[in-house]
């Protein structure tokens, strides 16, 4: 990547992570927070002696966003990368539940969240804009719009 390329992607980078910690500030007195938390029960999890899967898991998860979520996109392959990262979240959902936290474990729980939120943000967007170009939505809309995610179950 040209050093240009590097400091537009920083330079986005800050400026949606300040993005959202705006957004957070204004609505973070209207998120019900739980009032206590589970005790963590250690004794029915087990070592997780299969650090392959989650090393490929990561792998797979590098590869895909790279091919479908890059610099160019489509909504189809958006969408595919929509699918497998619901593969994803369940199965780290089995090893959470099931085995002993891990680093790995817990950076790939976390980077398979922003990378969904990555893809349903550009999913969301139906034109290109800056250095990311939709195939299926080629102009610019006269006026930029913000893409803001609400929480949801999906």
């Amino acid at each position: 990547m040209s050093s240009k390329l590097s400091r537009l992607a920083i330079l986005e980078c800050l400026f949606y992570g300040w993005s959202a910690a705006k957004q957070i500030k204004q609505h973070i007195e209207q998120i019900d927070m739980p009032s206590t938390l589970a005790k963590w029960n250690e004794n029915q999890c087990h070592n997780l002696d299969e650090q392959v899967v989650i090393q490929h898991n990561w792998h797979e998860l590098r590869l895909f966003m790279w091919d479908y979520i890059g610099i160019v996109r489509t909504t189809k392959r958006l969408t595919r990368a929509l699918r497998r990262i619901h593969l994803l979240q369940k199965e780290i959902e089995e090893y959470y539940s099931n085995f002993r936290l891990s680093n790995n474990l817990l950076e790939l729980r976390n980077l398979v969240q922003v990378a969904k939120l990555m893809i349903r943000c550009a999913l969301y967007r139906k034109e290109s804009r800056g250095l990311h170009y939709t195939l299926d939505y080629p102009e610019q809309q006269p006026d930029a719009k913000p893409t803001i995610l609400t929480p949801s179950t999906k």
